[in-house]
Formats: structure tokens, sequence, C-alpha cells
């Protein structure tokens, strides 16, 4: 199936997204430790086969859409769902004000997390390298801009390749991917744009793929979070007709564990690693988070603004978070269990969607292209396969239609360890809220084991009918 989408995919002369350059000045104001500064003059790369005046007009009266992925932030850590370790007020108020969903899931790392979030696929069906968004898959930039909305990213990007290599022989993968251009997005600054430097202190942000910039003196999420602010600002004002879609894939929570702005220590060594800083980095993601929520309303657009939040996996391995009940949580990241799995997810849209509910609906992160595309009045790609299923239906009070289960294939070939052996063993599994079956035959009650300590072996009748299910599901995507 994988191939012959890809041949199909090549065989089309020009893919969403793939038009003209078209280059805007755009003024962005980023927040320094010493000073604030204006930054001008900033090339951005956009493309479409639409003019700009028609695709602002096919996209009146259709909602701004802001999604914030967190980096490395299991459910565990957020207050509104019962978690007491951090202070994250903003997070918590904005899961007031809409639905906050109790079982969504990610891949259990962020290469492959980010390919299925934008492309509403499997990993199965396009992730072959780490930290490759293949160049014949659409993103979820490529729909809604072909819809008429401008689009921006500022963040975290890993997608265009990088400079690891295994086996040692075989060189692998720098700038094979796709650049925020290619994926759809007309203006962004992000880290990790084949190269990597800092994400934190003294960053190394691109703007385009030949200007790679260190910032001294400044603090990368500001940096980010400023340009996502000043892009939506500007944008308001501009072309306040136009909706927009903003991406901010954020570089906080991830190691290293460095100091923040708002830490004790920053003003001693900003750079020093220590794993006593998460908390901090913790509290400074929600933070930018409200600033950002801020933004929407002094602008006057937050009632009009789909605002979604979640995370790209699990907290960190072996970071423990207290909650509410008095269990202890510790984080796994890179694992398939709850722990490396299981992220917040929130969706807020004041204007449209009641707010203060929970929702026990299964949400994976196939499913954020789609109800992307539900929201904008986009169009699917004809095609190849989208595995997601819009949430859409479930934020305006549907709950008849939702998922049964979700699938991972985890497999990110990310690297080798010392034996020889991938530090992360592949291997594949579905679940639905309360079981889970890996391919190897393992299947576990998550409502009574959820660290999977135990697998079962012998079950009753509605666990055997679970498992049957999930079996079906598995046969099939295998």
């Amino acid at each position: 199936m994988k191939k012959t989408e890809r041949q199909k995919s090549e065989s089309m002369s020009l893919r969403p997204g793939a038009g003209k350059l078209r280059n805007r000045i755009y003024p962005v104001r980023l927040e320094r430790t010493l000073v604030s500064v204006l930054l001008l003059a900033v090339l951005f790369g956009g493309c479409s086969d639409k003019p700009e005046e028609e695709r602002a007009e096919s996209a009146l009266n259709r909602p701004n859409i802001l999604l914030i992925m967190i980096d490395d932030l299991g459910y565990e850590a957020i207050g509104a769902y019962g978690g007491i370790s951090y202070a994250t007020p903003n997070i918590d108020r904005l899961a007031e004000s809409g639905v906050r969903f109790n079982h969504a899931y990610s891949t259990p790392l962020c290469s492959p997390s980010r390919v299925q979030l934008m492309t509403g696929r499997y990993n199965n069906r396009n992730y072959d390298e780490w930290a490759v968004l293949e160049p014949d898959e659409i993103s979820f930039g490529n729909l809604l801009q072909d819809a008429g909305y401008a689009t921006f990213v500022a963040g975290k990007w890993q997608l265009w390749g990088h400079d690891l290599v295994w086996p040692v022989e075989v060189p692998c993968c720098l700038h094979q991917g796709q650049t925020p251009t290619d994926a759809g997005f007309d203006d962004y600054l992000v880290w990790y744009l084949g190269n990597k430097g800092s994400r934190y202190a003294d960053p190394l942000l691109s703007m385009h793929v030949d200007d790679d910039s260190i910032y001294a003196d400044s603090y990368g999420p500001d940096l980010l979070a400023g340009f996502i602010s000043g892009a939506i600002e500007t944008h308001v004002a501009q072309s306040p007709e136009q909706p927009f879609f903003g991406y901010y894939p954020m570089v906080l929570d991830h190691s290293p564990f460095t100091p923040t702005p708002d830490s004790a220590s920053w003003n001693d060594d900003r750079h020093a690693r220590d794993r006593a800083n998460f908390p901090d980095m913790v509290n400074y993601a929600d933070k930018l988070v409200g600033q950002l929520i801020h933004k929407l309303e002094e602008l006057g657009i937050r009632d009009n603004t789909l605002v979604l939040l979640t995370a790209d996996n699990g907290t960190p391995r072996g970071i423990e978070s207290r909650m509410q009940d008095g269990r202890t949580i510790i984080g796994d990241k890179g694992r398939p269990t709850d722990g490396g799995t299981h992220v917040p997810f929130i969706a807020s849209w004041p204007g449209t969607i009641d707010g203060n509910r929970v929702s026990d609906a299964l949400v994976d992160f196939t499913d954020f292209l789609p109800s992307l595309v539900d929201a904008a009045g986009a169009q699917l790609p004809d095609d190849r396969v989208i595995d997601g299923l819009s949430f859409i239906p479930i934020l305006r009070g549907d709950v008849a239609k939702t998922r049964d289960w979700v699938f991972t294939d985890y497999r990110p070939n990310f690297r080798l360890g010392e034996d020889g052996e991938p530090i992360f063993p592949p291997i594949s599994y579905v679940q639905d809220q309360r079981f889970k079956l890996y391919e190897d035959g393992r299947f576990f009650d998550l409502e009574n084991d959820i660290l999977e300590e135990k697998p079962l072996e012998t079950a009753a009748a509605d666990a055997l009918a679970a498992k049957a299910a999930l079996q079906a599901v598995l046969d099939t995507m295998l």
C-alpha cells in the first residue's frame, strides 16, 4: 500500500502547496533577556496555486486555528488532569473554557508523533527514517493553505532530516525530508531545521533554509512564542478577513533540563543541565500558553479561534509527578506504555463549543489533520489513506461519532545501542480505553494494570471479546 501511494503521489504534476514562492516582510516582536528588539525583514516562503485574493475570499467566516504541542509532557503534569507537581494555571483555564479529553494518545517519541500528527496517517504508511517527513506526504499545512488560510509555524521542526548515522557506514538523512515551506507554511521561525544547536539559552533558530542564526542573550522559547504572537497580530491587522492557522510545536520541556528566565539560577549558568529545572520548564511552557491566549483576547478574536493543546509524547523517563489522588506517575517517554503515550489534549473554541466539559472519547494523532480540515471547510486528499477521524463532532456534542481503537506502529529507527540493538525496540499495538494488545500477543487490562506488569493469561468474557476485536484491527493494519 505504502509503495503504491508514493508512486501515485510522485506521478502528480503538482502536490498541494507546491506552487511559486512568495515573499513577505513581516514585523515580529521578540523578547530578549536584556532588551526588547524588533525583528524586521524576515524572509518567508509560501506556496499556493490560487491567487492570494481568491484564497482569502474562499476562507471567509472560517475559524482561526492555533495548534499548540508541548514537547515531552504527559497528561499527569497538568493541573486540570489532577497533577499537583507543577503550576499550570493557564492550561487549566484553557481546559475550563473547552473540552478536556481523558484518552488522547501519541506515539512514544517525538519524530514519529510529528509525522503522524501532520499527515493524519499511521506510521506504517509513511515513516521510514527518524526526523524525516517524506517528500511525497501532504500535511495539514498544505491543505489549509490551499483552502485559503494564512499559515505559519514556530518551534521544533525536526522533519528535514538529521546528521545522525546508523548503521555507521550508511549516511542518513540530512535535508531528505520537508522544510516548513514544503509542508505548506507561509512563514516560520524554527529550531532543528537540519542543524540543531541550542533550543534554549542562546538558541540556533532558522527563518529560512539558508539562515541559521544564533540569538545571543536570548531564550529560544521566548523568541518562538513571540514569533507566533507577532504573526497573529500582524496578520489580523493586515488581513482581518482571512483566517489563519498557527502551529506552535514548543521546544519546552525536552531535555537538556536547563534554567528558564524565571529560574533563580538563570543569571548563574543558563546552560547548566540539572533535572531539578524540569518543574521550572513546565511552568514556563504554561506561561507562554497564557501569553498566546491573552494575545487572542487582546485582538478580539478569541471566540472565533479554535485552540488545540496537546504534547508529542509522555513525560521524560524517570520524572516523577504527583497526583491529587495520591498516586505518583513516572514518565516513560520512548516506551509504548501509558507513561510514554498518554498525553493531554484540550480543545477550546468559546464562540462555538461549550466549556467545562470532559470527554472519554479516544483520540490519537491521526485525528488532527481531518479535524483541522473539517473545521476549516477544507478538503482531504483523495489519493491516499487518511487514518484519522475528525473530533469536531465531539466538540459540537455529537458523541456518537467516535473511534473504537487507536493503533500505533512504533518503529522509530532512532539509533542503536552499544550492543547493536535498537535503543527503542520496534513493536505495534492497538488499544481502547481499557485493553491493549501487542503484536507479540501480550494483552493488558490497563484499568487494573496501567504499568503493564502482568499480561492477562485468562480473561473474562468482556476481555476476550475486546481482545478479539483488537486482534482483528492488528490483522488489518499489519
